[in-house]
């Protein structure tokens, strides 16, 4: 069992959970024929509203490690691509 990408409910391979599951994925192999991800990368707010301070912080902090790990793996690729020239 997954959660689906979608509708982030609990799904197994062959189980739908109606329309808009369906138009999703509809909209998802759209993205994908024009050369876009699948899903979009969104900004999430994942701060509840009655976060404490320390729970602020803490979210954040992993916030932007996830930032920069991203970045050091562009810069990465970025490199490799330009030995490759």
């Amino acid at each position: 069992m997954e959660q689906c990408p979608y509708c982030d409910r609990i799904r197994d391979e062959w189980d739908c959970h109606g329309q808009t599951c369906r138009t999703n994925i509809a909209r998802a192999l759209r993205r994908q024929r024009m050369g876009l991800p699948m899903v979009p990368k969104v900004i999430r707010n994942e701060i509840p509203a009655n976060a404490s301070t320390g729970d602020v912080i803490a979210q954040l902090s992993r916030q932007r490690l996830r930032a920069r790990r991203a970045n050091e793996e562009r810069r990465a690729r970025k490199a490799e691509d330009n030995l490759d020239l």
